[in-house]
């Protein structure tokens, strides 16, 4: 451990302040800084970032490999609520929600991680305490944190799951087993936002057995989206607690448990924008609802009913350590149940506004993890330290889903209604899966000199997954019953084994600069995309979008880690490269038009995110840079960089016109305009859904460039109470995050965070009032190109029997179109007071 001043030159952080990650073993020595991260004394104190990215404590800069630290004290310092809001202070990472509730959307490095295309087999695997988790678990919660660790590149050697971009590790507070403390903190702030939490510590037997209760309470206005035909609001409410029992009866055994329950409540509305806005020459259907001119800022939805979701988890995690010999074995359990409901409204331009359309979806599912590894405590033989393990994971799950459709009674020849439209429910099943991982890893870090370092890793994985597929008109009871028919193309019957490394190098040219090398690789079992409920068997060009082989890809990664002028500048820069193979890439936007067959066995226009699997090449930066004048004052920057191009490759898109022409016939490029589906029905032939030669396309809906820049300043105003004043300033670069859609280009813009306030020298108690998003900046984030549009099955009835003597279809096109835009301001007062350990 190394001395430098109070303040901390965590650029790799922005605003990292002493890691707590292994908070009950550093407290002895990093006290003063924990209780009081800002404090002004000139006296040098211990404050280096301590990680686990490497299954030991090691400063994070001495780890051969970009490490993002954001620890318990800038969550509560930058007032971060939400998982989400950690984007602001980690750049070049983009975690989203998904809008029907169920998993998350990230990226980072380059390309996206879409749980409805890979479901938890993810390009960033999510932990809680060294045990992996469903992404949105760990999404809804953010209280009682010791501190969140972002892996960028290839993981797996080390940790749980092969991954190609990166980790996120949430570790939580540990019992103290000698001081009883505790905390409570809250934040009121406009648009209705609270949120309370807190904890208690309470040591039953002194350096022995102690437990950790900790809870949370929060509501805000979800995407704060508001509707012209509705009273409700919109809303997000998260309940959650937290119970942690540690136990050490030796010095040579330690054990561990624990439980969170959460429960998260959602109702929102779709934001939209006229499509005059951006498309003058755009006619929508005859009779579509007119609500006037609508714009970005006035974040306004035109949906009669709300998308609601409910989620339900809980989690229980165990651990045993017992020292024997200079080693360390570790066993890490977990067990996770998860229940989604979703009722997302499918009528969303509001043609019908009497009926209620919508797609109802319940997925049920668990996860356990073992994971069992031994590694030593002291080095071997003076020479190299050492991890083997064994890893078992398991994710079962099964969806139910309800397809709610219009129909429309029609008189045969004249073709009026003669009926009011009616509601179809589709039943569909997603039977159960039993995707299962066993793998052995093992990594050997070499220390050559003091000065140089060699470490390499191996996993080999086995993975399986036996899933009957996906059944269309078709409930539980008829599935148990046998009578159902498997849509083709969806069963997955995977007995797969994989082998993925790690290696790296680094050499400390002097105690303040490391330069290091490493190269990588990773392994993601297949896909099958679930979404194209066609209801007639499934083309060639569906099922190549839809079912798709393993991925792998190969990173190659060189980097500096720097400290200057007595620590007072700090500056890490990382140069890489990742090839990828087989990359499930999925349509951006509001999908791929395509031919539907409906319920009544008619074609109609459908959309669906149609997956592709292709080939990319990302490059990429990262550099840091923290400097601190004096111990009052510190600035920092983070700037990310990260290209990724798709390879020659086919993707899924709607190719019916000539551009140029405008005449029906496929020209090899995604069409400018929405063709009509007797021209696609022209132009496919046989075919549902064309596909377009790829290439030099981006695979990420994320700009190139993005940056965090911070400052604070701190003045005490006596001998007990610090003032201070702090900036964030979140940047994104310009983009166009899809290149099927003309509509969406985004354009540069930056986010600025203001907090001010009082604290306590002892850190006893802290009031601060803050504003986010400042200046009220809205700004596009996506854009889908197609205008919101309801299809109706429309049955002919002839007289005087009024049989039937024909099925047919009718699209009706509204004057708007789904958005998405950057959160609006928001002003708050937060508090927080602790006792004792806290």
């Amino acid at each position: 451990m190394r001395r430098q001043d109070a303040f901390i030159l965590a650029g790799v952080s922005a605003l990292a302040m002493v890691s707590p990650a292994r908070a009950q073993e550093a407290e002895s020595t990093t006290a003063a800084v924990g209780a009081h991260a800002g404090a002004t004394s000139d006296a040098s104190v211990v404050t280096e970032i301590i990680v686990q990215a490497r299954r030991r404590d090691e400063s994070l800069q001495d780890v051969p490999l970009v490490v993002n630290a954001v620890t318990a004290d800038s969550i509560t310092k930058l007032n971060i609520r939400n998982f989400t809001e950690i984007n602001a202070v980690v750049p070049g990472l983009q975690l989203t929600p998904n809008a029907n509730g169920i998993g998350t959307s990230s990226s980072i490095r380059g390309v996206n991680h879409d749980v409805n295309v890979s479901a938890e087999n993810g390009t960033i695997q999510y932990y809680r305490n060294d045990a992996p988790v469903p992404s949105n678990f760990v999404m809804q919660t953010m209280y009682d944190v010791g501190q969140i660790e972002v892996l960028r590149g290839p993981q797996g050697t080390l940790r749980g799951r092969s991954t190609p971009s990166g980790s996120i590790t949430a570790t939580t507070r540990q019992p103290d087993l000698v001081e009883a403390g505790g905390y409570m903190a809250g934040t009121l702030a406009s648009a209705s936002a609270a949120n309370i939490n807190g904890a208690l510590n309470i040591p039953i037997i002194s350096d022995v057995l102690g437990i950790r209760v900790a809870g949370l309470h929060s509501f805000d206005r979800g995407n704060r989206v508001t509707s012209v035909n509705s009273d409700v609001k919109p809303s997000s409410e998260t309940n959650a607690i937290r119970a942690a029992v540690r136990f050490e009866p030796t010095q040579w055994l330690r054990l561990g448990f624990l439980y969170e329950g959460m429960q998260n409540t959602g109702t929102r509305f779709d934001q939209v924008r006229s499509v005059s806005q951006y498309d003058p020459d755009y006619v929508p259907s005859a009779g579509a609802p007119d609500y006037g001119e609508i714009g970005l800022s006035d974040r306004l939805s035109v949906q009669t009913r709300p998308s609601t979701t409910s989620q339900k988890f809980q989690f229980y995690n165990w651990n045993a350590e017992v020292d024997v010999l200079g080693q360390r074995l570790i066993y890490v359990g977990s067990a996770t149940s998860q229940k989604y409901h979703s009722y997302g409204v499918r009528d969303l331009a509001n043609f019908f506004p009497d009926l209620a359309v919508a797609q109802i979806a319940d997925t049920k599912g668990t996860t356990s993890s073992h994971e069992v590894r031994l590694q030593n405590l002291d080095r071997v033989a003076g020479l190299f330290d050492y991890v083997a393990g064994y890893f078992h994971y398991a994710v079962p799950s099964q969806t139910n889903l309800d397809d709610l459709s219009i129909t429309q009674l029609r008189l045969a020849g004249l073709g009026f209604p003669i009926a009011a439209p009616s509601v179809t429910d589709t039943p569909i099943y997603v039977a159960k899966g039993t995707p299962t991982e066993d793998s052995f890893f093992g990594n050997v870090t070499f220390h050559l000199t003091e000065a140089t370092e060699l470490s390499g890793g191996l996993r080999r994985i086995h993975f399986t997954d036996n899933r009957d597929g996906l059944f269309i008109s078709c409930t539980p009871e008829m599935y148990a019953a046998g009578n159902c028919t498997r849509q083709n193309g969806t069963q997955s019957d995977v007995n797969e084994n994989a082998t993925i490394y790690s290696a790296s190098i680094k050499h400390r040219f002097t105690p303040d600069l490391m330069v290091y090398a490493s190269t990588g690789s990773s392994w993601r079992p297949p896909v099958v995309a679930i979404g194209n409920f066609t209801h007639a068997d499934y083309t060639a060009n569906e099922i190549a979008h839809i079912s798709l082989p393993s991925e792998s890809s190969k990173s190659y990664e060189i980097g500096l880690k720097s400290d200057w002028f007595d620590r007072k500048v700090q500056f890490n820069l990382t140069a890489y490269h990742q090839d990828y193979k087989n990359y499930p890439y999925r349509s951006g936007g509001a999908g791929i038009a395509y031919i539907n067959i409906n319920s009544a066995g008619a074609p109609t226009i459908g959309n669906f995110n149609f997956v592709s699997a292709v080939p990319i090449k990302v490059n990429g930066v990262e550099a840091e840079l923290a400097f601190t004048p004096t111990p009052r004052w510190n600035l920092g920057a983070t700037v990310n960089f990260a290209r990724s191009r798709i390879g020659n490759a086919l993707l899924a898109c709607t190719d019916a016109l000539n551009n140029q022409s405008g005449a029906v016939g496929s020209d090899g490029i995604p069409d400018t305009v929405t063709p009509t589906l007797a021209q696609m029905q022209q132009a496919y032939g046989g075919e549902r859904v064309a596909q377009c030669a790829g290439g030099g396309q981006s695979a990420t809906f994320q700009p190139e460039w993005s940056g965090v820049f911070r400052a604070e300043y701190t003045l005490p105003l006596n001998n007990d109470v610090d003032g201070y004043l702090r900036g964030l300033f979140s940047w994104k670069g310009k983009s166009r995050t899809d290149s099927n859609n003309p509509y969406d280009n985004v354009k540069a813009y930056g986010l600025l965070n203001l907090f001010g306030g009082l604290r306590a020298q002892d850190g006893g108690w802290e009031v601060s009032v803050y504003a986010k998003n400042i200046f009220d900046t809205t700004k596009l984030l996506s854009q889908d190109d197609l205008a919101q549009f309801t299809s109706v099955t429309d049955v002919y009835l002839s007289p005087p029997t009024y049989s039937v003597s024909g099925i047919g279809s009718t699209v009706y096109s509204s004057r708007y179109a789904g958005v998405a835009v950057t959160a609006p301001r928001e002003f708050g007062v937060t508090f927080r007071v602790a006792f004792g350990s806290r």
